[in-house]
């Protein structure tokens, strides 16, 4: 009998443990209903082990991963509708987060200098054996539209000096809402003439 209950507890850990496939269709609306999420305003709804990750998104792209865990938030009074969905992926070495990370850049269209100092500075603190400033080290894409009406889109990477087995984290960001609107006029102080979506 006592095999019989670890054998089920056993059994229902594992089925727990196994990822949840989401495919979101966000072509249209960014709603917390669009992802099955009740938000409350100034709030956030995490889900984690996801995969495969399907996020149908406006101007006929699509974002896929295998495995992560995401994050949707609600950064207004007004809950309805997502600001900001981040994901992250599960921690991995440096040269598969840096390809990870040019595959997102060249999908969305993004500039990937700081991706590159990002894998070339990590690889100079390894050598010198630097482990306070591989702690510090992170790099990412510009941001941008991938319509007139968003979402902005970006990705980043960071140097985990905790996890040494995966160290490099690569997050993916679509932000709508007080979020792009903050994002272009900054864009737009920072530079006398916008750039083109």
């Amino acid at each position: 009998m006592a095999l019989l209950v670890v054998l089920l507890v056993g059994g229902c850990y594992l089925v727990n443990e196994r990822p949840r496939p989401v495919h979101w269709d966000l072509r249209n609306s960014h709603r917390g209903a669009d992802v099955g999420a009740e938000l409350e305003p100034h709030s956030g709804h995490d889900f984690t082990n996801l995969g495969p990750v399907d996020i149908d998104l406006p101007g006929g792209q699509r974002f896929h991963a295998d495995r992560m865990a995401l994050m949707v938030a609600a950064t207004h009074d007004d809950a309805e509708n997502i600001d900001e969905l981040i994901g992250w992926y599960p921690g991995m070495p440096l040269d598969k987060g840096y390809r990870t990370a040019l595959e997102l850049a060249r999908q969305f269209g993004l500039k990937s200098d700081r991706i590159e100092d990002f894998r070339r500075n990590v690889l100079d603190d390894l050598a010198k054996g630097d482990r306070v400033r591989l702690g510090e080290e992170d790099g990412g894409t510009d941001v941008r539209l991938l319509t007139p009406n968003g979402p902005l889109v970006g990705v980043s990477l960071r140097y985990e000096t905790v996890n040494n087995g995966q160290p490099v984290t690569v997050r993916i960001s679509f932000a709508w809402g007080d979020n792009l609107r903050l994002t272009l006029r900054d864009q737009a102080t920072q530079s006398p003439s916008p750039t083109a979506p």
